[in-house]
């Protein structure tokens, strides 16, 4: 009997290991991206740079580094982008445990990975898409903010270069 005691509480210790280190590991996945936004703000000389440290509201200001509208196709843009997201950000975070809340979940972690490939297509990255999908999914946004903190390194794109970017 004493030796299912011991695997159950070694069960237990590991669980609780697993669960600080997913812990530890969007806490560095927040500091970074937050961190590489707040750059790219300061960078295009946004007001507000210090919005990109708010968990939520670090979607208006993606929304405004896109112009407010983000492009999917040539045809279909998502205007709004800046309320939208944050909106549903917000509303996944309220309702979760609930059905809808997963489904806010979902549009969320969607549109985020759209954003943030738009946001990698201004800089011409030709993997932009993966990139989005890597900053904006969980437990591959560690290697996405990373790509995101690249970015900022990398001067302002000019909007006059490319029209169909900064749509």
């Amino acid at each position: 009997m004493i030796w299912l005691w011991r695997d159950f509480a070694t069960a237990g210790w590991f669980s609780v290991f697993l669960r600080v280190m997913d812990l530890l590991i969007r806490l560095a996945a927040f500091v970074v991206t937050a961190a590489s936004l707040h750059r790219i703000a300061l960078k295009r000389k946004m007001i507000y740079p210090w919005m990109a440290w708010v968990p939520v509201i670090r979607f208006y200001l993606l929304g405004q580094m896109l112009g407010r509208t983000l492009p999917v196709t040539r045809r279909l843009h998502i205007p709004l982008i800046g309320y939208i997201l944050p909106f549903s950000s917000a509303f996944s975070i309220l309702l979760s445990g609930m059905l809808c809340g997963s489904a806010f979940a979902v549009l969320t972690a969607v549109l985020s990975a759209l954003a943030y490939a738009s946001l990698f297509r201004q800089y011409r990255e030709r993997l932009a898409v993966l990139y989005g999908l890597l900053a904006a999914l969980p437990y591959a946004e560690l290697i996405g903010s990373i790509l995101i903190w690249r970015q900022s390194d990398k001067p302002v794109p000019d909007p006059a270069t490319d029209h169909t970017v900064f749509r």
